[in-house]
């Protein structure tokens, strides 16, 4: 055994396995490197790849043929594993309050910031670390192995999976000294930083970079979602597309805006402004049934969402 620990440690950085008292090498860039983490996923996540369904909860079985050897070498395997991990790890990064005062999740989801967000990508970046965690915690190579046969691994619960992650992603930020390099990266973040589509905590960001540069005293919504957590207030920002619903424009805005339309979609938006209901705006405008209404108005809020970044691009102008 002590020669399998020193093995561990080889420049190589392969993990090791044992068989009738041999040494088998697992290179770590390998699909089977990354079974420790696959089975721990919840069975609802390795849903969103039915294929993966059909991978035995036996790893007796997996690790000692190559009958799966097609299913876990293939990239849609690793896409899975690392997707997911990475999407839950996501969920345990802390921020900076704008005031210092504390930290805070990351507002939104992965899916509203760019691919190339530097705290995405470190999501991603904390895959390996992770796996090495999984050999300390329970979840080793090793252990994985010396399953018996015919003996399944439980799928793990979400909140089971939960719960582990967010133990070890804070071990990691604090052994890595990665706070220091998060709070850098989330007071500087740029518009690129976000998805193209539109999304309120992109606009939110929109409106208080704008701010801080200008003159005015205006408070952002981020911001005043911020001190209302502080305070034990509530104060839920509302999805794009309902804020679309519910927002108060000034007549110079609805009148802009609304020149970008003709015919159904204008009187569709006229009267959704004016309180009507879809069924009422469906019989005005001609639609059999109210849902066609509902797509067109998806397609306003749509256009909205272009409109508020035209506007907040010609306000960058005048500075």
């Amino acid at each position: 055994m002590k020669d399998v620990k020193e093995q561990k440690q080889n420049d190589n950085g392969e993990i090791i396995e044992m068989k009738q008292g041999q040494v088998i090498k697992i290179p770590k860039n390998g699909g089977k490197a990354w079974l420790t983490l696959f089975y721990s996923l919840p069975q609802e996540f390795v849903s969103k790849r039915l294929v993966y369904l059909n991978l035995p909860r036996c790893p007796y079985e997996v690790l000692r043929t190559d009958k799966y050897d097609s299913l876990i070498k293939d990239d849609t395997f690793l896409e899975l594993v690392w997707d997911c991990v990475a999407w839950s790890a996501w969920q345990y990064f802390e921020i900076p309050y704008q005031n210092g005062s504390g930290y805070r999740e990351i507002p939104g989801s992965p899916a509203q910031y760019s691919g190339d967000f530097p705290l995405w990508r470190l999501s991603y970046s904390m895959l390996p670390l992770l796996r090495d965690k999984f050999e300390v915690s329970g979840f080793s190579f090793q252990q994985l192995y010396n399953v018996p046969e015919g003996t399944e691994l439980p799928w793990l619960t979400y909140q089971q999976f939960g719960n582990l992650i967010g133990t070890l992603v804070p071990e990691i930020i604090q052994e890595q000294n990665w706070q220091p390099m998060i709070d850098e990266i989330w007071n500087n973040r740029t518009l690129e930083d976000f998805d193209k589509r539109g999304s309120q905590v992109k606009l939110d960001f929109m409106r208080s970079w704008g701010h801080s540069r200008s003159r005015k005293k205006t408070v952002s919504i981020e911001q005043l979602a911020e001190e209302a957590e502080e305070n034990g207030t509530d104060f839920d920002i509302p999805d794009t597309r309902s804020e679309f619903e519910n927002s108060v424009l000034s007549e110079l805005q609805i009148a802009e805006f609304a020149a970008r339309f003709s015919g159904r979609d204008k009187k569709i938006l006229e009267m959704k402004m004016e309180g009507h209901t879809a069924q009422e705006i469906a019989e005005a405008v001609g639609y059999q049934t109210h849902s066609a209404v509902l797509k067109r108005i998806r397609h306003i809020a749509d256009c909205y969402e272009d409109f508020i970044s035209e506007e907040y691009q010609k306000y960058l102008e005048t500075f």
